[in-house]
């Protein structure tokens, strides 16, 4: 269950990077860019959370 956790935080960072990265360089004050990354960061810290609460 750890392993398919970090796996799903490690897609979203790439989503991050390789999707929402460029959008935000082109258009930096987007709301669209910045909603989208607020979001996928909030799933991150909470998956990150998940698997810290677990490997206790």
């Amino acid at each position: 269950m750890v392993a398919a956790i970090r796996e799903k935080i490690t897609e979203t960072r790439r989503f991050i990077t390789r999707g929402i990265a460029p959008h935000a360089v082109l258009q930096p004050k987007g709301r669209w860019s910045r909603h989208l990354n607020t979001q996928l960061n909030s799933v991150e810290s909470t998956l990150g959370v998940i698997v810290d609460h677990i490997d206790v």
